[in-house]
C-alpha cells in the first residue's frame, strides 16, 4: 500500500507529529486529497477559498513546505506540486512511534 493510500492515517498523524503549523497541515491534507499519483494540481485561490486561509498564510505555508522539502513546485505544469512521499512516510513513522 502506497503512502498516499494511507490517507486516514496521514490525516491523523499530520497534526499530532507537530512538524507543521495549522495552515501547513491543512495545505498538506488538501494536496493529498487532490493528488493523482504524487502530483497535486491546485490553484492558490482555491486553497484560500477551500481552507479559509489568508493570501499571506497560503503563500508563506507553500514556501515553508517547499523549504522543508515536503512539496516541490513543478515548473512544467502550472499550479502543480510534487508531494515528497518519503516525507509522508516519515510523518507516519513519527506518529506510530508517538502512539506506541
Amino acid at each position: 500500500m502506497s503512502v498516499l493510500e494511507k490517507k486516514d492515517l496521514l490525516f491523523k498523524a499530520i497534526p499530532v507529529v507537530g512538524l507543521y503549523t495549522n495552515a501547513e497541515s491543512s495545505i498538506i491534507k488538501k494536496m493529498i486529497n487532490v493528488a493523482i499519483g504524487n502530483v497535486a494540481v491546485i490553484q492558490v485561490k482555491e486553497l484560500k477559498r477551500q481552507l479559509d486561509l489568508s493570501h499571506t498564510a497560503v503563500y508563506s505555508s507553500l514556501k515553508t513546505l517547499q523549504l522543508k522539502e515536503v512539496i516541490t513546485k513543478l515548473q512544467s505544469q502550472p499550479h502543480s506540486y510534487e508531494i515528497n512521499l518519503i516525507k509522508l512516510e516519515h510523518i507516519i513513522t513519527l506518529y506510530q512511534n508517538i502512539t506506541l
